[in-house]
């Protein structure tokens, strides 16, 4: 029997990419459709009084590496106390995070290729969250030890074999050119064309095999890139230089708000988000994520052992467990645990740096909104932090809570902008969906997906996104 056409009828419909707007919308076979000729086989429902929304994506989250089934181990297993509850749960809760706030579509940007099988099967049990995944290829052993050996060729065809057997949708790259050393400190990368102790090839080298790579597989997101020196006072300088080494080239950046950090004249840490946007600006095929974050608990998850051992030094176990693991030269995490306190200076200016790169930037169309959950806090601090994007009080009065040097660490304190509705679907539906090459996402076009968020609330609520959704469509289903 033919599945019947849904017909949502009377709504306001809310889409920056069209102009002409319906009041009715058609859904068949969990795409929308142009309204049919004959009115057979239609379930019409009134939403007289809703808003329709498109689905939000997170285009930059930790869904189901096994760094999160440490952490959910830990949690139900070892020290039940360890990980607070409302940052972490099973895949079930996760996928009802994230829906209960608009969310249809959430990407887990770094599965190895050995832990691919197993993503694939447990990413199943956040539905009907749709989700998928990107593949950590750049301290693959097999791959880098074939471009130690100037065996080019070879590289780049068992990275095609990985990627083709893994059912990945991109390649993700970390700290590309650092070593994981198993006897020692990992090694970060300081020069894009000078190479780590222990490799022979340079980080710009083994950037381009996989900027390459991406167009020898025709992906339609490009490489999606962790900077090195992430988060340190010489991360602004690393990010120009590696953006001028990509002019050109597709790519796309992870969490940029931890790559805008430089000394001023007097040793002061300061942020750099202005020098980093215009470098963006003047790469247009490049597109990032913000990675901002909020205060509370979160847990530092990363394969950038480089990073995670510069938070241990820091922090080591003061806030929780901090672990690392490694094997087989084929996969590497590290878990530092993390309380954002907002007296604390460093996570004030990570705050406030985040907001200031979406404030501060000319258009929004190369930006995607993220936390890089949990990295950066609990998925639902995402309404907060959309209010302090949407509300300039609001946010004056969040500063007035953090230290006081990040009023003159950073710009925030000056920025009168204020986001509107579009803007901020710009950030949370449409910029992502085209950074990831889902030309079936983040609009209600014929042709469209149907996730939707539908709203029964006042209009004032839905121009901030501050209020949750009152039924949410995900591939034309009501959930």
């Amino acid at each position: 029997m033919t599945a019947p056409i849904i017909h949502l009828a009377n709504a306001q419909v809310i889409d920056p990419t069209q102009s002409d707007l319906p009041r009715d919308l058609y859904i068949h076979d969990g795409h929308l459709i142009a309204k049919p000729d004959v009115q057979t086989h239609v379930q019409t429902h009134d939403c007289t009084g809703y808003t329709i929304l498109p689905g939000a994506i997170d285009m930059h989250t930790h869904l189901v590496p096994p760094a999160m089934n440490a952490l959910r181990t830990l949690q139900n297993v070892v020290i039940p106390d360890a990980v607070s509850p409302t940052l972490i749960g099973s895949p079930t809760w996760l996928s009802q995070q994230y829906l209960k706030l608009g969310y249809t579509t959430a990407i887990d940007a770094a599965i190895t290729p050995g832990d691919a099988p197993a993503a694939r099967l447990q990413l199943r049990e956040l539905a009907p969250l749709d989700t998928g995944f990107l593949l950590l290829l750049s301290h693959h052993a097999d791959v880098l030890a074939l471009l130690e050996a100037q065996q080019f060729e070879a590289a780049r065809d068992r990275a095609v074999h990985l990627y083709q057997l893994s059912g990945a949708m991109g390649i993700k790259l970390v700290n590309p050119g650092s070593v994981h050393a198993t006897d020692g400190p990992a090694l970060d990368v300081t020069d894009i064309d000078t190479a780590v102790d222990g490799m022979s090839v340079t980080p710009r080298q083994v950037l381009h095999f996989f900027l390459d790579l991406a167009d020898t597989l025709k992906l339609s997101h490009p490489i999606h890139i962790h900077l090195p020196q992430l988060g340190t006072p010489g991360s602004c300088d690393a990010t120009l230089q590696w953006l001028a080494a990509m002019d050109g080239c597709r790519a796309h950046i992870a969490h940029l708000q931890y790559d805008c950090y430089r000394y001023d004249e007097d040793w002061y840490l300061r942020s750099s988000v202005e020098d980093v946007l215009t470098a963006l600006q003047r790469n247009k095929q490049i597109t990032a994520d913000v990675g901002l974050v909020g205060f509370g608990p979160a847990y530092a998850l990363t394969s950038d052992l480089a990073l995670h051992d510069r938070l241990l030094d820091l922090f080591g176990d003061d806030a929780g467990p901090a672990l690392r693991f490694q094997w087989d030269g084929r996969s590497a995490f590290g878990l530092q645990p993390l309380d954002r306190d907002p007296q604390n200076l460093g996570y004030a200016m990570q705050w406030a740096t985040g907001l200031e790169l979406i404030l501060l930037a000319d258009n929004l169309d190369q930006l995607s909104l993220s936390i890089d959950y949990p990295n950066g806090g609990a998925v639902s601090l995402y309404p907060q932090l959309i209010h302090c994007l949407t509300n300039k009080s609001y946010r004056d009065a969040m500063l007035k809570q953090c230290h006081p040097a990040a009023t003159q660490c950073t710009t925030l304190k000056q920025i009168t902008r204020e986001l509107s509705l579009d803007e901020l679907l710009q950030l949370t539906r449409i910029s992502p969906a085209h950074a990831l090459g889902l030309k079936h996402k983040g609009d209600l076009k014929v042709g469209s997906r149907a996730d939707m968020a539908m709203y029964q609330t006042p209009q004032c609520k839905i121009q901030t996104l501050s209020d949750k959704p009152t039924r949410m469509m995900s591939a034309g289903q009501f959930l």
